[in-house]
């Protein structure tokens, strides 16, 4: 008896599988971002520490307003 590779029930496997690396693609990309965010977190506060340490005040200015954008870049 051969059996019918081609109907309805294949279908659904293939829909199945590519489904499953969907979700799979976008679980991976949904982490890389929060590891994103998370780095712009950190590298903020560690400018705004630097900064905070010994700047001049216009490049004590410039690096807070740098710390500020990987602030809102990481709270999108």
């Amino acid at each position: 008896m051969d059996v019918d590779t081609t109907g309805p029930h294949r279908m659904d496997e293939k829909s199945d599988t590519e489904t499953q690396r969907l979700r799979r693609e976008r679980d991976e990309a949904e982490h890389e971002e929060a590891i994103a965010k998370r780095l712009l977190n950190r590298a903020a506060s560690e400018i705004e520490t630097l900064a905070d340490a010994d700047c001049e005040d216009g490049a004590k200015d410039h690096a807070l307003d740098a710390a500020r954008r990987f602030r809102h870049a990481a709270s999108r």
